[in-house]
């Protein structure tokens, strides 16, 4: 069993901020393997990520029938709509048929 010393030592060593200058020793000096630590264990979980959606989806049966309603809509054809973008499009390659008019030269370099 802990003592009522011990106690107060810990709390003491805790509260004045020596705990959290051993901390940063101990960080300090293993900080290689520490940010390797880390990269292992973020790589690791994202494959198990990538994993589990690319090689093992689960769908529920609620969701697959959903996905597939949206699958059967069929596309209908606005011939209307066609025919708007038909002739802008005969506008604009009318535009760009026509002569340029003559611009004033305002530099007068010639």
């Amino acid at each position: 069993m802990m003592d009522i010393k011990n106690i107060e030592k810990i709390k003491k060593e805790i509260l004045s901020g020596a705990y959290l200058k051993k901390v940063g020793e101990f960080f300090g000096a293993n900080m290689k393997a520490f940010v390797f630590a880390l990269f292992f264990v973020l790589s690791g979980y994202c494959v198990h990520i990538w994993y589990s959606y690319a090689y093992n989806p689960q769908w529920s049966d609620e969701k697959k029938a959903e996905y597939l309603k949206t699958k059967e809509k069929e596309v209908t054809f606005n011939r209307k709509k066609f025919q708007n973008i038909v002739e802008r499009e005969r506008q604009r390659a009318e535009e760009y048929d026509r002569a340029l008019e003559k611009a004033n030269d305002i530099f007068r370099i010639k």
